[in-house]
């Protein structure tokens, strides 16, 4: 394809790379003697995937900053279908500039957030929300600055989404918890995504990791991301206590937009490093040396702060934070001797019998099911009883408790007998069964009588987590929404749950709750099918996403998942008759396949 000429102006020279809609290429405009990079639309689709090509650079366009990688021209090639053109930058992407500066000092990660978040800003600021930031898509020319690109699946806040009701696009490790649950965004997706990547460039690793893309939503939805600090040793609090909030799994909790994070970003790096544009300018013009010169300086603040530690014995902390040093140095001698001058007698002695005691502890903890405790007003005072083997009723009569002195002997006055006479008493009051009137109320703790047990209302409580959103019916009553609602206080008894997405099959479930129980439950909704009756040409063959279904007319209709799907039909002796369509879950969609004349 060298040398082919786009539009009569465009001369591609080489691939640069290829995406799910569109490849770019290097290419020289010819009118003015420039070049450019040229991003071209896959053949095929429907008219819907152009206006979103067509859109892109009506947005971006509309955008005016050293940060957003600009656009030049938008076109149609007769033979190419739609194009775009935007500068060419020559650099390399943040992926392979991070690969290249690893492991990245915070003050350089800390930098290149600021330059990124202000060309969200300005975005945001306009009402676009980029909804796919990720490295591969910032751009770092050499000798400065950043730019952000692909706006490809950016939308207006106030417009309707072009992609199908509920499909979610963008790249998942970068992916806020909202728009995983139920496809939302808004400028604080964005900032999220900001801060996966301010975490990556400090850690190596995006803060949420697993075994497939299912585990890896999960978790996003689920969990709150590490702390930073924690995970890299000796990293800034500034930058930490910035990263934790942009990551916070309630978007309401984030920095709201691109220009609030620039501003934070800016107090971060001056507080860590220096004025935002000189420590910016230094980095560019030599990211390598700046970034050596930052490791360093970390690393000497490391070593100092490890001695710092083990001169007051704290030999945990001080490996932590040596071990932090090891990172930036592998196999630094002066750290690993430090490491072995760790104490191991006195406090870490004393800390280990500590430790060896917790455990314990927790061992014998951990074999029964933890209740919580009632609040000390809320114990009554009720007299413990042990129960004693039973007995005849004769022989319980006389039983009279070990830990009551005999009474003494005492006159007790009775109604006269039928002769007059008073009998004495002597000796223990033996029971009787006429009434008798003490002086005082008598006071038993024998087991014939024992006080009633009482009855704990204490609350349970509920853990619930559902995938993908759903509104939690308790009772019938609803409770709110996923992941929003993630804990909910029931009373002991039987309840009956109900998880609803308009999109999914309800789930229903009987819970009983105990006092004072907790009790977890994660719950996976299945997205409903979609219908698609498809009409085609006669003995056509039909497929679904390259998958034969049948030959026409197909006399019923075909469930597929929601989402975009290709629909083709292949008659014998003429041209393949292809569309792509968007499905939306529990709905029924006509597709017409027919030729043009």
């Amino acid at each position: 394809m060298t040398g082919e000429l786009l539009a009569g102006r465009y001369q591609l020279e080489q691939e640069l790379g290829r995406g799910g809609m569109a490849t770019v290429f290097l290419a020289t405009d010819l009118r003015l003697a420039r070049r450019v990079a040229v991003k071209v639309m896959h053949p095929g689709g429907d008219g819907q995937r152009a206006e979103r090509f067509r859109r892109e650079a009506e947005l971006v366009a509309s955008l005016k900053h050293p940060n957003v990688l600009e656009i030049h021209d938008f076109g149609e090639d007769a033979e190419r279908g739609p194009f775009l053109v935007c500068e060419w930058v020559q650099g390399e992407s943040l992926r392979e500039l991070a690969q290249r500066l690893s492991p990245v000092p915070s003050e350089v990660a800390a930098v290149l957030a600021w330059e990124l978040a202000r060309a969200l800003g300005e975005a945001h600021g306009r009402g676009v929300v980029h909804r796919d930031v990720k490295p591969e898509n910032v751009l770092v020319a050499r000798g400065g600055p950043l730019k952000l690109a692909d706006f490809g699946i950016a939308a207006l806040e106030d417009q309707e989404r072009l992609t199908s009701t509920g499909a979610v696009t963008g790249s998942l490790a970068y992916m806020a918890p909202e728009r995983i649950d139920t496809g939302a965004f808004s400028p604080a997706s964005d900032v999220y995504a900001v801060g996966v990547i301010l975490f990556e460039l400090c850690a190596g690793t995006t803060p949420h990791e697993g075994k497939g893309s299912a585990h890896l939503a999960v978790s996003v939805m689920t969990k709150d991301a590490p702390e930073l600090a924690e995970r890299v040793p000796g990293t800034p609090e500034p930058l930490s206590a910035l990263v934790a909030r942009c990551l916070a799994r309630d978007a309401r909790d984030r920095p709201p937009n691109g220009e609030e994070l620039a501003a934070l970003l800016e107090d971060v790096v001056s507080r860590i490093a220096g004025p935002p544009s000189e420590e910016s300018r230094a980095f560019f013009l030599d990211p390598s040396g700046y970034s050596a010169r930052r490791r360093e300086a970390r690393f000497q603040h490391l070593l100092s702060e490890g001695r710092a530690w083990l001169a007051k014995g704290q030999g945990a902390q001080a490996a932590k934070v040596l071990n932090g040093a090891l990172v930036l140095r592998p196999e630094a001698p002066e750290v690993m001797a430090l490491l072995r001058q760790r104490p191991r007698s006195g406090r870490s002695k004393a800390w280990g019998v500590g430790a060896v005691l917790v455990g314990v502890g927790a061992l014998a903890w951990g074999a029964y099911p933890w209740r919580p405790s009632p609040p000390p007003e809320q114990v009554p005072a009720v007299p413990v009883s042990v129960p004693t083997p039973a007995l005849p009723e004769e022989a319980q009569a006389a039983v009279v408790p070990k830990a009551l002195p005999p009474p003494k002997p005492q006159a007790v006055s009775s109604p006269p007998s039928s002769k007059g006479k008073v009998p004495p008493r002597r000796g223990p009051v033996e029971a009787r069964s006429e009434p008798a009137t003490p002086a005082r109320p008598a006071v038993s703790d024998s087991p014939q009588d024992p006080l009633p047990a009482p009855v704990s209302t204490e609350p349970g409580t509920l853990k619930v987590a559902t995938r993908p959103w759903a509104e939690v019916f308790v009772d019938g009553t609803s409770r709110g929404y996923t992941p929003r609602v993630r804990e909910l206080s029931l009373s002991p008894g039987s309840h009956r749950l109900r998880y609803v997405n308009p999109l999914c099959d309800t789930v229903e479930e009987v819970l009983q709750v105990s006092p004072g129980e907790t009790v977890t439950r994660e719950v996976t909704l299945q997205v409903t099918k979609a219908e698609l009756s498809i009409v085609a040409p006669e003995g056509a063959l039909v497929a679904v996403d390259g998958v034969e279904v049948g030959e026409a007319p197909l006399t019923v209709a075909v469930n597929v998942t929601q989402g975009v799907h290709v629909i083709s039909a292949r008659v014998p002796g003429r041209s393949l008759l292809q569309r792509e369509v968007n499905v939306v879950a529990g709905k029924r969609i006509q597709v017409v396949l027919k030729e043009t004349r």
